[in-house]
């Protein structure tokens, strides 16, 4: 089994060819010269029109340039091909350009003939006569071609359909390739630039500021939980609230824009009460009060489990101490975030996590184009593989030859 590269197949296979069908490329060149003999017979016929005229007059001399030039340009148009671009493409334009003279010549006599006519009519003949020889020799040449030149066409066809397909092929896996590279390139640089940054990260955090600043959070968050444990009466705030909004006058003198607030978020209420928690203590004992008085219809173990809540609120004072504990911690937090902002770790720590963001989403993209770009390159190797052994059976009925194309990548 042989191999011949994709840039060197052509002209391999054309040779191949050549030698098949050195007949019908023998026989063709020899109807190509007759008409190519024929074609200077009809241009030195119009030649001599200019010779015979003589003196005609302004008017006609004018048509005569025209007649003999246009025909002389359609003459020129006409290609013969040469002996390695013989192809029945090329022979087909031959015979289409034959054919447009023959139209040229009719149209331009039409035209420009009755102004000159009678000074020319020997030549008139003679090109009459040549026209005629050549149409016969054209015809002679297409039926030739529909007849003799079929299987060549065949085999000339193969390689015009497939050699670019080919050279598609190579050059999008080639481009692809080269993709695929700079995104792997890319994404390993990516990957190193992360790893630097979370180093970075791990090292900003590891300070001692920091450290002390997640332990105040931690204790922060643990004193929250105890907190809402204590808020046990929760139920039957909201049971209150409920009443108010029906009668406003079921508890005299409670601030319903301060239970609202209480129970939107009673942590953070409870810190910002300025009063000592005043305001807190007397919604309890009129809260204890509507309980007592049956105001809020609850089961009486709740109430009961209630009113038992709130009176250990009162004698241990214990949630007391644990919201001064809270506000104590959310100082302490606030003077160490200072310090830490103080020494510029906190914009760093910011900066670094907004750069591992980004190159994170960058990350995730390269991901997926290394991923479309795997795919595209499998496909096109695929394709390849497919489009080459479909031509390799098509080639050896054609040439006889088991030979392959050889396909050097440039990666």
């Amino acid at each position: 089994m042989g191999e011949v590269l994709l840039e060197e197949f052509e002209e391999y296979y054309n040779n191949k060819i050549d030698l098949k069908y050195s007949k019908i490329k023998k026989a063709v060149k020899k109807l190509m010269i007759d008409i190519e003999t024929n074609l200077v017979e009809i241009k030195n016929s119009v030649d001599r029109f200019q010779e015979a005229a003589g003196d005609i007059g302004e008017k006609a001399t004018r048509s005569l340039n025209f007649f003999t030039d246009r025909i002389n340009k359609q003459l020129d148009e006409i290609e013969i091909p040469d002996d390695n671009q013989i192809t029945h493409e090329n022979l087909t334009k031959l015979s289409n350009e034959v054919k447009k003279l023959f139209t040229v010549i009719n149209e331009i006599a039409r035209k420009a003939l009755p102004k000159f006519h009678k000074e020319v009519q020997p030549q008139i003949k003679e090109l009459n006569y040549l026209t005629r020889k050549l149409q016969k020799r054209l015809a002679i040449f297409n039926q030739f071609l529909k007849k003799k030149y079929g299987d060549l066409k065949s085999a000339e066809e193969l390689v015009k359909k497939k050699l670019p397909k080919f050279f598609t092929l190579k050059d999008n896996i080639e481009n692809v390739k080269m993709d695929l590279t700079n995104f792997e390139n890319e994404f390993e640089e990516r990957k190193n630039t992360q790893s630097e940054l979370t180093a970075e990260l791990m090292k900003l955090e590891k300070s001692d500021l920091f450290k002390e600043l997640e332990k105040l959070r931690d204790e922060l968050f643990k004193h929250k939980i105890k907190v809402n444990d204590e808020l046990g009466f929760k139920k039957a705030l909201k049971k209150l609230k409920v009443e108010l909004e029906k009668n406003s006058s079921l508890v005299p003198g409670l601030d319903i824009n301060y239970l609202k607030e209480f129970l939107k978020n009673p942590i953070q209420t409870l810190s910002n009460d300025t009063s000592n928690m005043q305001n807190f203590s007397e919604l309890m004992v009129k809260l204890r009060h509507a309980l007592e008085e049956n105001k809020l219809n609850l089961k009486a173990d709740k109430k009961e489990k209630t009113i038992e809540h709130i009176n250990k609120i009162f004698d241990e004072k214990q949630l007391y101490k644990d919201i001064d504990k809270i506000k104590d911690l959310k100082s302490k937090i606030a003077e160490m975030e200072k310090k830490i902002s103080e020494a510029g770790i906190s914009s760093k720590l910011e900066e670094v996590k907004n750069q591992i963001s980004i190159n994170t989403v960058k990350l995730e993209h390269l991901e997926n184009d290394l991923e479309k770009k795997n795919s595209d390159f499998t496909r096109y190797l695929n394709v390849l593989k497919k489009e080459r052994e479909d031509f390799h059976d098509l080639l050896s009925q054609e040439i006889g030859e088991d030979v392959r194309i050889k396909i050097e990548f440039t990666f």
